[in-house]
């Protein structure tokens, strides 16, 4: 099987182009802006879109062109908002197309604990199966198109976006005395704060403006402050409001066993940094 990477020399299209052919494909990269003569991606099994979120729709419009109909399209973009359109109707003329999310970056080593969403495009149940055979090990997840970026807007961009306010609150503080001095709670913290911080620039800036649902998540958590802020000035508000949150969060099956987790979790992050000294 032969399959094309496109954006191979991306951080993710560089981690595809190891996995895959760790699974048995012969595998190539291609980049028009080089040179790359696109009726190569007709000799393609497996076409792969991996590149910025905002160029997407045009990529997939343009490998499609020159593609055969029995191939397969697969793109990984991580917001499907007028990407999961253009592949019902790829699929629509014929060609097999898969709209996935892989919920992790190109430093993963190994797909075990991992996670990979699939946005259906015409039959769930072929596509779960195709992203299983080119993911084993990994846990595939089916997510409908409609709930997806909602989703992503708590999972992804909500959180870039409070990590990087946090790293602006700290812009004029002694880092390494704040991390020498760090609990539990505020070296988990820190570590997501740095990491965020150093990811590139277009795919913040991605995940940031190219969410729709993105406002509306800021809206709730900037009232949830001022809720929070308000209810300390008195104990029994304070109590209430506390005991509200506590119950919503009882929901996740796992409730009681996020204490011994952040605990696991400090204490991993405390040896990685006396091994990196």
């Amino acid at each position: 099987m032969h399959a094309t990477v496109i954006g191979a020399d991306g951080g993710m299209g560089q981690w595809l182009t190891r996995h895959l052919t760790s699974i048995g494909y012969s595998v190539a990269g291609f980049d028009e802006r080089r040179g790359d003569d696109p009726s190569h991606l007709g000799e393609a099994d497996l076409v792969i879109v991996s590149v910025p979120v905002g160029s997407t729709v045009a990529v997939i419009k343009s490998a499609l062109k020159h593609m055969r109909r029995d191939a397969s399209i697969m793109e990984i973009a991580s917001l499907k908002t007028g990407i999961h359109e253009e592949m019902v109707k790829a699929s629509a003329h014929g060609f097999n197309a898969l709209c996935v999310h892989p919920m992790f970056g190109p430093s993963v080593t190994s797909l075990k604990d991992k996670t990979v969403a699939v946005i259906p495009v015409s039959d769930a149940e072929s596509e779960k199966k195709q992203v299983e055979a080119l993911f084993p090990e990994a846990s595939i997840i089916p997510v409908e198109a409609g709930s997806h970026d909602r989703l992503m807007s708590l999972i992804l961009s909500l959180p870039y976006m409070v990590n990087l306010a946090l790293a602006g609150a700290m812009r004029d503080e002694d880092l390494n005395l704040l991390r020498s001095l760090s609990g539990t709670s505020f070296a988990l913290q820190y570590t997501l704060i740095q990491s965020v911080s150093s990811e590139t620039t277009s795919l913040v800036h991605a995940l940031l403006h190219e969410n729709k649902y993105l406002k509306g998540s800021v809206e709730k958590l900037l009232k949830n402050i001022t809720e929070i802020m308000e209810a300390t000035e008195s104990r029994d508000q304070f109590t209430q409001l506390h005991q509200e949150i506590k119950e919503s969060m009882r929901r996740d099956r796992k409730y009681g066993e996020y204490p011994l987790i952040r605990q696991a979790a400090y204490d991993s992050i405390q040896q990685l940094f006396r091994e990196s000294n």
